[in-house]
């Protein structure tokens, strides 16, 4: 099963977030579906059966601290010069917010792919772009946007299905605190 664990983004706050996303939309980017948006803390790839069954127990023992975190702040991956996805960022909370997404990737280092953390909603995906500097132009508008502020008290082992229009995702496992 090819899977993540990630926090999803309430639904008061997804209609803010495209609204964001349809100010960068142009041919060649496909947007996030406000139901697939969240905030990705671990993505493993393809786990197996035990594997799987190691990271929902796993799960069991995080004892996360609920907090507040405000979204905002729009960029790129890798880099402005190559543009493959476009992202919202953390503004207030930030630093506490990354600690949580390290401790949390530090519980399931060797399981699936490790990498850098780095807080971001993925807003928009770039296939191709005929004007790299209308979309430069775009985001430069909008970088400092602020969407509102939302609570982390959650995580959620999602299953990730790759179909012909985008990607399925499937609540595993949750925990609350």
């Amino acid at each position: 099963m090819r899977a993540f664990i990630g926090i999803p983004i309430p639904e008061e706050l997804r209609g803010k977030i495209r609204k964001t996303g349809k100010e960068i939309e142009m041919w060649g980017i496909k947007l996030v579906e406000p139901e697939n948006l969240h905030w990705t803390v671990k993505f493993f790839g393809d786990l197996d059966e035990s594997q799987t069954k190691k990271v929902m127990e796993t799960m069991d023992s995080i004892k996360g601290e609920e907090m507040e975190i405000e979204i905002s702040g729009v960029g790129t991956f890798p880099d402005s010069s190559y543009v493959r996805v476009v992202w919202i960022g953390v503004g207030q909370g930030k630093e506490k917010f990354m600690k949580f997404m390290n401790e949390v990737n530090k519980k399931f280092s060797g399981i699936g792919k490790d990498s850098e953390v780095t807080p971001h909603l993925t807003i928009g995906r770039v296939k191709f772009i005929k004007d790299k500097e209308e979309l430069l132009e775009k985001i430069q508008k909008i970088k400092n946007e602020c969407i509102g502020k939302m609570r982390i008290n959650r995580l959620v082992l999602y299953e990730s299905q790759l179909t012909p229009k985008g990607p399925v995702y499937k609540e595993i496992k949750k925990i609350t605190w």
